[in-house]
């Protein structure tokens, strides 16, 4: 049974590419593994051989030049059941190439074919990163002076699952692919390829002339390793949801005293942004974590952006929240329902925010500060004042805490139990007294 699809057939390749025996050989190595047409992914990117997806009878994503990798490596992370094939060029490989390593370091089950014919044969022939030195391309013409890129020398050290090499005149093409599709981790296929329209044409590339240079560059053909590291989809499953069990319906669930199942229920009708502004020091962030996840545990869906300098213990840090009760699409605030001042140097920083604020919206801000230009609804409270019987640092969680019992956007048990959840005793312990001290103080 062929994996291509016959009524999207011939194949688009210019007459003697090497590209259409490469998208044939991938037929075949898929026809010897046997999957599901349903459970295989084609993955390409911009590039000649970037056209083979359209042509394949499965599950295909084309995307941008070089990002063909990550676009795979989600794929593979959302379903590692999923065999997931990555075709591309020497042109992507060189683009994507941090992608590349990283990828074969992570050892994530993707097969990568790269169909390397030495040049960027879609844009004009110009040399890549691949191309031979002295070879002869649009942007060379008398020769190019790079060394090229050994993909098998430079993946090696990351000891993936499996690398090969090999050539479009070679007959191993579809056993070494289906080799690489039946590995665990990460796998490429090197396959040097025939770009007629462009390097052939400059350049001598026959079947021995390509022998001759894999020998010259000191990159022979071959399988060049296969390891047993764990592949990563799986292995981060294990790791991070170990007792992942199955509902009814065949779906994984976390059981209830992991993640951040939910401990409470909101009432909450609306999407809802809450911006927080202090002080580097103040753990903004972190306290905007456990906001972001009590709000989840309380069955709403939630969204977190810091906003911070480079430094360290000086100037600003501000965070923004959005909580709602039914799946955020668009992420950011720009209007904030509701804003927590907690020292100058926030109020400095969302100034602007500030004077663009209806009236409807409320400001909750430390009371020392002084008057605070916005047409919202200010709120003085002595932040400072009820933190002193707790901690220092405990100011932002009393102003979390005010607002979680003034506006009412989830049961304050949602946040302690998130605090428990992400923080060590003794800071929890801290923020949730502040939090209680903040309740306590909008009466």
């Amino acid at each position: 049974m062929s994996y291509l699809d016959e009524a999207s057939l011939p194949l688009p390749f210019c007459p003697g590419c090497g590209h259409a025996k490469v998208t044939h050989a991938i037929d075949e190595a898929l026809q010897i593994l046997g999957r599901p047409k349903e459970r295989v992914v084609v993955v390409t990117d911009i590039g000649c051989v970037g056209l083979t997806d359209r042509h394949f009878d499965t599950n295909a994503f084309h995307g941008l030049h070089g990002r063909s990798i990550t676009y795979a490596s989600g794929i593979k992370l959302a379903d590692p059941d999923l065999t997931v094939v990555v075709v591309m060029g020497d042109g992507g490989a060189g683009i994507g190439g941090a992608h590349l390593l990283a990828a074969a370091r992570r050892n994530i089950g993707i097969c990568v074919i790269v169909a390397n014919n030495f040049n960027y044969g879609m844009t004009g022939g110009q040399h890549s990163c691949t191309t031979p030195s002295g070879g002869i391309t649009a942007t060379c013409h008398l020769g190019n002076l790079e060394a090229p890129l050994d993909l098998m020398g430079t993946l090696r050290p990351s000891k993936p699952g499996f690398l090969a090499r090999t050539s479009v005149f070679a007959d191993d093409v579809p056993a070494l692919i289906a080799r690489g599709l039946a590995t665990q981790g990460f796998s490429l296929v090197d396959i040097w390829d025939l770009c007629v329209a462009y390097y052939a044409g400059q350049n001598t590339l026959t079947r021995n002339s390509i022998a001759d240079m894999m020998a010259e560059l000191e990159m022979p053909a071959g399988v060049h390793f296969e390891g047993g590291r764990p592949e990563f989809a799986r292995a981060w499953r294990d790791l991070y949801h170990p007792a992942e069990t199955a509902d009814d319906e065949g779906m994984c669930l976390l059981p209830p005293d992991a993640g951040l199942a939910p401990v409470a229920e909101s009432i909450l009708a609306a999407r809802t942004g809450i911006l927080i502004a202090g002080a580097a020091g103040q753990k903004i962030r972190s306290l905007a974590t456990v906001f972001g996840a009590g709000a989840i545990m309380s069955g709403l869906h939630a969204t977190q952006k810091d906003d911070y300098p480079i430094t360290v213990m000086t100037g600003h840090s501000a965070a923004e929240v959005l909580v709602s009760p039914v799946p955020i699409v668009y992420t950011g605030i720009e209007v904030p329902d509701v804003v927590l001042i907690l020292s100058e140097e926030g109020r400095a920083r969302v100034a602007r925010k500030l004077a663009k604020l209806p009236p409807e919206s409320r400001v909750y801000v430390e009371a020392s500060l002084g008057p605070v230009e916005t047409q919202a609804r200010v709120i003085p409270l002595d932040l400072k004042g009820a933190a002193k019987e707790v901690h220092r640092l405990a100011v932002g969680a009393v102003g979390v805490g005010t607002i979680l019992a003034a506006e009412g956007i989830y049961p304050l048990e949602a946040f302690e139990a998130a605090a428990r959840r992400l923080q060590k005793q003794k800071v929890a312990d801290t923020n949730i007294a502040g939090l209680r001290a903040g309740a306590a103080l909008a009466g």
